[in-house]
């Protein structure tokens, strides 16, 4: 067995590491309420388009956030009455409705991905800057590795 492979490695002891972190960062004092956390999640995906031309409707958000189609109608629906997002018939086909996010929506995002950056930036704190540039180039990786195969 090679050391990569001992039980005490640090790649042996990603997986639990990873899982370690999310329960940690999931229940820390002041993290945003699970209605709110619904409408965040709403937002990011409304408001990052994976192109200019694509139209953002309920089954790309429940694509991107892995959902089935019911459940995200239900946070659409739910974003929509809270404000956070519009919705207008679709210039490519009249079944569909394309989402926007409003002002507040707009809000909603500018101020989650700030927090989200304060986290992060907080926890590598006094991290010497050439780790944190390469922890976060292969944070992002891993990010849209877990995208791509989940």
């Amino acid at each position: 067995m090679s050391s990569v492979d001992d039980i005490g490695s640090p790649i042996r002891a990603s997986g639990p590491a990873l899982f370690r972190v999310v329960r940690i960062l999931g229940r820390q004092p002041g993290s945003v309420g699970q209605d709110r956390l619904i409408h965040i999640l709403v937002v990011q995906a409304v408001g990052d388009p994976l192109s200019a031309d694509t139209e953002v409707t309920v089954g790309s958000v429940a694509e991107r956030l892995k959902l089935d189609p019911s459940t995200a109608s239900r946070m659409v629906s739910d974003a929509v009455k809270t404000g956070y997002v519009t919705h207008t018939p679709s210039e490519r086909d009249s079944r569909r409705r394309v989402l926007s996010l409003t002002a507040a929506g707009e809000g909603l995002l500018a101020r989650s991905t700030e927090f989200q950056q304060q986290v992060f930036d907080e926890l590598v704190e006094g991290w010497p800057a050439a780790d944190v540039r390469e922890f976060s180039r292969l944070l992002v990786r891993f990010a849209e590795s877990v995208e791509q195969h989940l």
